[in-house]
């Protein structure tokens, strides 16, 4: 699945973890450190497959692992924060 930032959300790093505003619902959505991860990956590889094979590469538990990526892929685009290309 291919997938982009929706670019008219705006982002902002504070400390460990993201926030993005979503300006047509006026929502925040706070990224924790592997929803971040993820949001930072999409800028260099859009492909979720290749999304979770970098990040698999840095974690243990594949299973948690794959849980965390649907359930923030899931949740980011119900908030429209990413969308589908």
């Amino acid at each position: 699945m291919n997938l982009v930032k929706n670019p008219k959300c705006i982002y902002k790093k504070i400390d460990e973890i993201g926030v993005i505003l979503e300006p047509e619902s006026g929502k925040f959505i706070e990224l924790n450190s592997t929803a971040l991860e993820i949001w930072n990956l999409l800028d260099e590889m859009g492909d979720l497959d290749l999304i979770k094979i970098s990040l698999l590469k840095k974690y243990e538990n594949e299973e948690a692992l794959n849980d965390d990526i649907t359930e923030f892929i899931n949740n980011a685009l119900v908030a429209s924060i990413i969308l589908k290309t």
